[in-house]
């Protein structure tokens, strides 16, 4: 368990390495404008002579904030849920002992259950994302291919050149299919180490011989992408995750010296 005040500094700092922060920032000043909001219409509902000092309701705000929460897979991430209000309890336990509870106690609340505005501007975040920048596509991430260049990164990748004008006419046909890498894994070391009595080692096909670099995602993501060695395949690797593309279409390399 961790303290849920982490959640907006958290979600600020995930969407900003997504998105160049535009869905995510924005999503969690909305929620703060409400909670500002919210703050503001308690404040001044108030009768004057009961209104407690503006700065000391801030920080009634703050405290409540604090709480124990748990953690819960979704949408690929983990969001934390306030769970306990924590900061509700330790300020009931201060300010009941002079009587000035009551006058605070819906400012505590609001920054406990303010929390729950945060949850849910991350959750809007991430369901505006996914339709904006789908994570299924592979043109989130291959947005321009018109300057890209082909480097090979291992001794079993052949010399081959990029055929640019294949790969933008391709991409439409890239599917997103689960990454096995424990079969590529043991693919690899039979290759290396085969079982069959006599049969002497092989140079090891790598699965992934080939890095493209210059590509240009949406939203300026950074992430790399390594070519599979038939030319059909593309693993998409960035801060958070791979994502493996497949195509069925003909290969977009083309060996080195061709006329194709």
């Amino acid at each position: 368990m961790k303290f849920f005040i982490n959640i907006g500094v958290r979600w600020l700092e995930i969407n900003w390495d997504f998105e160049l922060n535009t869905i995510g920032l924005g999503c969690t000043i909305l929620a703060w404008m409400v909670l500002a909001f919210w703050l503001w219409r308690t404040y001044n509902a108030q009768q004057i002579e009961e209104r407690p000092d503006l700065w000391k309701v801030m920080i009634t705000v703050f405290i409540g904030f604090f709480s124990f929460s748990l953690n819960l897979p979704l949408f690929d991430e983990v969001l934390s849920l306030a769970v306990l209000p924590l900061g509700v309890w330790i300020l009931y336990g201060i300010l009941k002992r002079n009587e000035r509870w009551q006058a605070y106690r819906k400012y505590a609340w609001i920054g406990f259950l303010g929390n729950y505005i945060l949850f849910g501007a991350a959750v809007l975040s991430i369901g505006l994302s996914g339709l904006i920048y789908p994570k299924d596509e592979i043109q989130t991430y291959l947005a321009d291919v018109s300057k890209v260049e082909l480097i090979s990164i291992h001794p079993s990748g052949k010399e081959v050149d990029l055929n640019i004008t294949k790969l933008e006419e391709s991409l439409v046909s890239f599917e997103r299919e689960h990454a096995n890498v424990v079969q590529w894994y043991e693919e690899i070391r039979e290759q290396k180490w085969p079982t069959e009595e006599n049969k002497e080692p092989e140079k090891a096909q790598e699965k992934f011989p080939y890095l493209l670099t210059g590509v240009k995602a949406k939203a300026g993501k950074n992430v790399q992408v390594y070519i599979e060695f038939d030319g059909k395949g593309l693993l998409v690797t960035t801060e958070e995750r791979q994502y493996y593309f497949r195509s069925n279409t003909a290969s977009f390399l083309k060996e080195r010296g061709s006329e194709e």
